[in-house]
């Protein structure tokens, strides 16, 4: 049996020398370095991290501060185990809560810091504070050349995709610093001024494919703040414009919808993007984002292909032109026409009603007729329905039926499909709730032409 005081390096040479073992001297080292720590081996290992030369000056000073409390008899206590938490916040670039308890800060998780999190488990002060030094050590010694509470630099950040593990066709995409520190999650490209919305991407089709480098390029490229590279030159990236007569002869960005008429931008048609090269995107560095190796594409690698690949802004004045809502619902109206349907014309434009909002909130309603009607529903007509929170619906004699309960933006044939084959009175409705995961504006526009960034 090895000493309590074997060196973490030593203890690497006894696992290479384990019958059967094939690691090389590096991952013996991580796996020496991610068990328990003796209170002799902690403190040597933190006179190692003081004296080392590739750690910045301003934590070798803050590390320095641990050792004296490391010679206490009582040691460690709670209070040592704070101490180190703060650090790992404030090594992840992130500020401590108030109530600093023993932890491993949100920008960390993705960090091989297995050994950290089963300490945590334990509840055990000395536990947590030894695996802490450990990880420090091990996998989070990179980050210390880093100077003490300097943030990470923006401008130079990794993508990765990661398989949502309830849901393998879907996928997330994270930010990374160059380190492997997780800086947020990316969402998806909405309008200057919108709630940004993160969440999965389908990858499964060529326009879920397409969503997912959007969401890339528009991210690396800035968003669709005024300032960004990827934003619309017209709208300056909100995507809605204002009317400055009734004739919508001049129109200017809408930063202030509180007069005139609000209008969407004709140029990204609501989106804020410019037009962005997303197929050639997608076929370049999808690939290597969705490798299960764990491939990497960083941020300045995009910046360049960017630059030699995309498009000139569009020197094209300010207009309006039809927003993303009434290409959807028109979309429906053609389907459910097409499938034997009579829309019921009303006073609104194009037979239907709508409603769609700067916090994506779309509805609509329309009256259908005819002998479709007549034989799947044995009335002259129904109201059809859809708002966001329920999708399609329909409506007559004061009964509702759910259409699609399971999908928050279906597809305009699929609704005119159920239509013509309901579902039967007694059949249980789902119980199953929208994912929270869609965003709508970003799901209506897949039903705009192809020609949309």
């Amino acid at each position: 049996m090895p000493k309590n005081r074997t060196t973490a390096k030593q203890r690497a040479r006894q696992i290479q020398r384990t019958p059967g073992a094939r690691l090389p001297y590096g991952k013996a080292l991580e796996a020496a370095r991610s068990r328990q720590l003796h209170p002799d081996q902690a403190r040597k290992a933190l006179q190692e991290l003081v004296d080392a030369d590739d750690i910045a000056e301003s934590w070798r000073a803050r590390l320095r501060g641990h050792l004296p409390a490391a010679d206490h008899a009582d040691r460690p206590t709670m209070e040592d185990a704070i101490s180190l938490c703060e650090d790992l916040y404030v090594l992840s670039g992130t500020l401590a809560p108030d109530e600093v308890l023993p932890g491993i800060p949100p920008a960390l998780r993705y960090f091989p810091l297995d050994h950290l999190r089963a300490a945590l488990k334990t509840g055990s002060a000395p536990d947590y504070l030894y695996a802490g030094i450990a990880a420090l050590t091990g996998p989070l010694r990179h980050l210390l050349r880093r100077p003490y509470l300097a943030r990470p630099q923006e401008d130079d950040v990794t993508y990765q995709a990661r398989k949502v593990p309830t849901a393998p066709s879907r996928q997330m995409v994270t930010v990374h610093t160059v380190d492997g520190l997780h800086v947020e999650d990316i969402s998806f490209p909405r309008p200057w001024g919108m709630p940004t919305t993160t969440g999965y991407f389908t990858c499964e089709t060529a326009p879920g494919r397409e969503d997912l480098a959007r969401a890339v390029l528009a991210h690396a490229l800035g968003g669709t703040a005024p300032t960004s590279r990827a934003s619309c030159g017209a709208c300056h990236g909100n995507g809605w414009l204002t009317a400055l007569n009734p004739e919508h002869d001049a129109h200017v960005p809408a930063y202030r919808p509180d007069g005139g008429h609000v209008c969407v931008c004709g140029g990204c048609r609501g989106t804020g993007l410019r037009p962005l090269p997303v197929e050639l995107f997608a076929a370049t560095f999808l690939r290597r984002l969705q490798a299960r190796t764990g491939s990497e594409v960083s941020r300045r690698e995009i910046l360049e292909w960017t630059a030699a690949h995309a498009p000139a802004q569009p020197a094209t004045r300010a207009r309006c032109a039809e927003g993303p809502q009434d290409a959807y619902v028109r979309h429906v109206v053609a389907a459910v026409t097409d499938a034997g349907f009579t829309v019921v014309r009303t006073d609104a434009p194009g037979g239907y009603e709508l409603d769609f909002d700067e916090q994506g909130v779309l509805g609509a309603h329309f009256a259908v007729g005819g002998e479709a009607a007549l034989r799947a529903f044995h009335t002259d007509s129904v109201l059809l329905i859809w708002f966001s929170d329920r999708g399609w619906s329909v409506t007559g004699f004061g009964a509702v039926r759910r259409l699609l309960p399971d999908d928050l933006v279906p597809a305009p044939h699929a609704v005119a499909q159920t239509l013509v084959a309901p579902a039967a009175e007694d059949e249980a409705p789902s119980t199953r709730r929208p994912p929270l995961h869609l965003d709508p504006y970003t799901a209506v526009l897949a039903y705009l032409a192809p020609t949309h960034p």
